[in-house]
């Protein structure tokens, strides 16, 4: 299995979106990957493959097979538990990774209904999705296909309308030192009532403050764990504002799956950017 991130090149374009990630592997083995609850929004868009995505009773699997349909997206996101993917066929995957928020400067759609669809990147783009695919999936540099989708998604992104005051929390969730106690404080600094960030945080973001604060911290504390590995646990746990050390194990444990021990061992970051557990 190979993977290539490539990082926006547009200044604009890379306010929304945090870069495209390639992922192909052959049929002559299956591959399996584990990756972790992010604030981003993945589009990930296939050729020729079925994805059955089961996300209920704690299973949070995507599998893929040979399929018969020339493309299928799907969008993934808001995750609270390990993505896994088991690969059981060629694969030549196209992924568009957005920032918290910024696929609404592409789409109204409501969140539930682009995360329930097989064909969200039709539904985001109804009127030229077919020919944009044909034309990434026949280029076979990587670097050609980024900016073919760039020059795609330049033409057809709109000012991002979001919030003033869901911007305002959103830098302070991830400016400052994630606390999950601080919602209450973040809702009055941005001069709103709590329930009101938390109706405004499901329209723009598509998930509710605490769980994306939560994320905030797993995430900050995760990069610690596998790039830093002189610093102790109990430093990162100060350092991310856990409650103690047992808090703070228990929560990578359960965004991950491992304890920050095991995971220091078993997963990598790929070009410094994709945490994953490849078997």
């Amino acid at each position: 299995m190979k993977v290539e991130i490539i990082d926006i090149q547009h200044k604009l374009l890379s306010q929304y979106i945090q870069s495209f990630l390639f992922i192909s592997a052959s049929g002559a083995m299956s591959h399996a990957y584990t990756t972790f609850p992010n604030t981003n929004l993945c589009l990930a868009i296939y050729r020729s493959n079925n994805i059955d995505y089961i996300r209920e009773d704690g299973q949070n699997l995507c599998q893929i097979y040979q399929g018969t349909e020339l493309f299928k997206s799907r969008l993934y996101g808001f995750h609270d538990q390990p993505f896994n993917a088991r690969i059981q066929s060629s694969l030549d995957q196209i992924c568009i990774l957005f920032y918290p928020g910024a696929l609404r400067a592409f789409t109204n759609v409501p969140f539930d209904e682009l995360l329930a669809c097989e064909r969200v990147f039709d539904m985001i783009f109804p009127f030229s999705a077919t020919s944009v695919l044909e034309q990434l999936f026949t280029e076979t540099s990587n670097v050609l296909r980024a900016q073919t989708l760039e020059s795609f998604l330049l033409k057809r992104c709109s000012p991002l309308n979001a919030s003033p005051i869901v911007l305002n929390a959103l830098t302070e969730m991830t400016d400052k030192m994630p606390d999950q106690k601080k919602i209450d404080d973040i809702a009055k600094r941005c001069g709103v009532h709590p329930s009101t960030l938390y109706r405004l945080f499901l329209s723009d973001i598509g998930q509710s403050p605490k769980t994306f604060l939560n994320t905030v911290r797993f995430r900050k504390a995760l990069r610690h764990v596998l790039t830093d590995e002189k610093n102790s646990f109990t430093n990162i746990t100060y350092q991310n504002s856990f409650y103690d050390q047992p808090h703070f194990i228990k929560e990578i444990k359960r965004f991950s799956g491992y304890s920050p021990a095991q995971l220091r061992k078993i997963a990598s970051i790929e070009q410094q950017q994709l945490a994953w557990i490849v078997r």
